[in-house]
């Protein structure tokens, strides 16, 4: 019984663990953002009433697309990471989470938020959605994320694409 006990003990900080691990690894906050912008950007391109089935929809499409994105970038990044005192403790760099396990994470999470706008909002949301997660990844990522000379030392240089109207 005490083994048990210590067993189910020792099971939720490691499960608050993997949660922390995946909210870092899909960098949350800024996806956060990104939804706040995306609704904000649908609520102004939608005429009066505003559809809120829709705009859930786009939200969750958005969401799963960012989610992704963020995934890919860290795996793209991940030696970068492991040298700046800023980002070696990320899931990647500091050996919590296998670099293949993100990789196919974020694969999986941006190909699923673009089907699914492709599917349930429209064409157009989709492929603004692909465009973007595409720029993020093989442009901003290799060239304006601390490898590259043409980086900032703050690294805070991202163009976003605000779908809202598109999607409305």
């Amino acid at each position: 019984m005490k083994t048990a006990a210590i067993e189910n003990a020792n099971a939720v900080p490691l499960r608050n663990r993997v949660v922390a691990d995946l909210a870092e690894l899909v960098k949350a906050r800024l996806t956060l953002l990104v939804l706040l912008t995306t609704a904000v950007g649908f609520y102004l391109g939608s005429e009066s009433p505003v559809h809120y089935v829709a705009l859930f929809h786009v939200v969750f499409g958005t969401a799963a697309a960012a989610a992704g994105a963020a995934a890919l970038n860290q795996w793209w990044e991940r030696r970068v990471d492991a040298l700046m005192r800023r980002t070696r403790t990320r899931p990647i760099p500091a050996g919590r989470m296998p670099p293949l396990q993100a990789l196919v994470l974020g694969i999986a999470l941006s190909v699923f938020g673009v089907a699914y706008l492709a599917i349930v909002c429209n064409l157009l949301s989709a492929t603004l959605t692909a465009i973007t997660i595409g720029i993020y990844i093989f442009a901003y990522t290799p060239f304006f994320c601390g490898n590259c000379r043409i980086s900032s030392p703050s690294r805070g240089c991202t163009a976003k694409i605000i779908r809202g109207p598109a999607s409305a």
